[in-house]
């Protein structure tokens, strides 16, 4: 439940601010664990959007932090063009070419 004073911190999974406080009160205190218990950084943008916000509210970017982790990026394996979704290319009479 989103308070008024919150805000969301990830957009694609919608993770509020105090969700992740609430997280870090039960033990969590780095990023890639913050993502497996609140799923922040592993929607459609794969936490470009929100992953540097939440290194720096896990510390993850602070100096004296012995070890550096950050939420990872990936992309996708492959483009896909959109003939290969639709299964194949229409005609002028509507039929599908495969």
């Amino acid at each position: 439940m989103m308070k008024s004073e919150d805000f969301t911190v990830c957009r694609c999974e919608n993770v509020t601010y105090s969700e992740i406080l609430a997280e870090m009160d039960k033990g969590v205190n780095d990023s890639r664990e913050m993502k497996l218990k609140t799923r922040a950084g592993m929607g459609f943008c794969n936490g470009r959007t929100c992953g540097h916000m939440i290194n720096k509210i896990t510390g993850d970017t602070e100096d004296e932090s012995p070890v550096f982790i950050h939420l990872r990026a990936q992309p996708p394996i492959r483009t896909v063009s959109f003939e290969e979704l639709s299964g194949g290319l229409l005609d002028d009479e509507k039929n599908i070419k495969p």
